[in-house]
């Protein structure tokens, strides 16, 4: 009886403690979005420098404060005007167009700049997840880490691929995609929220390929 008492009180606070997470990630997006003017778009960076791989990356765009901290990873999402940039961010000359509603990525890399279509969570039941090539494989794939069921395949090299995700618990495993499936990383388990992007970047360092979320609590 003791025992079975513990786990209804083990699986409540659970529960409890995933609505908060949820709750959380979905106010800060929600505030986002409801803050941005009509007709705005939203950008983020995204540090692919791998000559500095320890230093963040911090820029201004529009008076507004963008830091991806190391190699493979992003900052948060800024709504923007839309419209045509023509500028120098973290030294690097960037041109590009944003357009009202659309969400993208600004990629920086050691010796230039690059404008990545990205997605946005449009559904409030469900979350959605965004997987990115930024290896040295010329194509991988995503499959589920238990079952190997295909999630998304054949994401070229330095592009994306997202679908839409129902609010869960997994981890998934990076397949070389070209000839031989050979699983090439594991991710860690992340917790899908209901409107909420999840961004999955795949990347080099001097020590392999590896697998990382752009936010553990999965939040972008």
């Amino acid at each position: 009886m003791a025992n079975t008492t513990l786990q209804t009180i083990t699986r409540l606070i659970q529960a409890l403690a995933f609505s908060c997470l949820a709750f959380a990630s979905l106010a800060d997006e929600a505030a986002l979005y409801d803050l941005a003017p009509p007709g705005s778009a939203f950008l983020r960076i995204i540090n692919l420098q791998k000559s500095k791989p320890d230093e963040p990356i911090t820029v201004r765009i529009q008076a507004k404060r963008l830091t991806a901290e190391v190699y493979c990873s992003a900052s948060k999402f800024i709504y923007l005007p839309a419209g045509d940039y023509n500028q120098r961010v973290a030294g690097l000359r960037w041109k590009g167009s944003l357009q009202a509603g659309k969400g993208y990525s600004l990629l920086l890399a050691d010796n230039n700049a690059t404008l990545l279509r990205d997605y946005r969570a449009e559904n409030s039941r469900r979350g959605m997840l965004a997987v990115y090539n930024f290896s040295n494989r010329s194509q991988v794939s995503l499959q589920t880490a238990k079952s190997a069921r295909p999630v998304l395949s054949n994401i070229s090299q330095m592009a994306a691929a997202a679908r839409p995700i129902n609010p869960l618990k997994s981890a998934f495993s990076v397949v070389d995609s070209t000839a031989t499936e050979e699983v090439i990383a594991q991710t860690e388990a992340m917790i899908f929220q209901p409107g909420v992007l999840s961004s999955l970047f795949i990347c080099n360092d001097q020590s392999g390929l590896f697998a990382r979320w752009a936010d553990p609590a999965g939040d972008d």
